[in-house]
């Protein structure tokens, strides 16, 4: 996910909060915070959703996930500037509609049965919305980083 620093300890500082008054706000002690961001712990889901909100930036609990144990069931969301991943959705998106895909699936499932003859292209298409879905997430993940730097707060 991110390339340098650890998951935990990136949004802190990007947020402009150093370890002890982070800490504080978040009712654990520095050696705590300190383990987490140097993955000798793993923060429980309650710390990290205290972390996100403290932090202006609730990605970090999709990156808290990934990492754990039901990782293998979330998309690969890579960390890409807020241009790529702008102009990768919006193209995406763009051929999705251009190709005629929303009728395609109400074609294929308004009758709730997907036939043996249908299956290969309703495959296609949820494999379409799946990198959709990714380049979301990417794309809100890259809004998020860029609002965290600015010093602004997501509304």
């Amino acid at each position: 996910m991110q390339k340098q620093g650890n998951i935990y300890q990136s949004p802190r500082e990007m947020k402009g909060l150093t370890q002890e008054a982070a800490a504080e706000r978040l009712d654990i002690s520095v050696d705590t915070l300190g383990a987490y961001e140097q993955n000798r712990r793993r923060p429980p889901d309650k710390v990290v959703l205290r972390m996100a909100r403290l932090y202006d930036y609730p990605y970090l609990c999709y990156q808290h996930l990934a990492t754990g144990e039901l990782g293998d069931l979330l998309p690969d969301v890579r960390q890409k500037s807020l241009e790529q991943a702008t102009m990768r959705f919006v193209r995406l998106f763009g051929e999705f509609a251009k190709s005629g895909r929303l009728d395609q699936l109400m074609e294929i499932n308004e009758d709730g049965v997907i036939t043996a003859e249908e299956r290969p292209l309703h495959d296609a298409i949820m494999a379409e919305l799946q990198e959709l879905t990714t380049t979301y997430y990417e794309l809100d993940c890259a809004a998020q980083k860029e609002s965290a730097q600015c010093g602004g707060n997501r509304d």
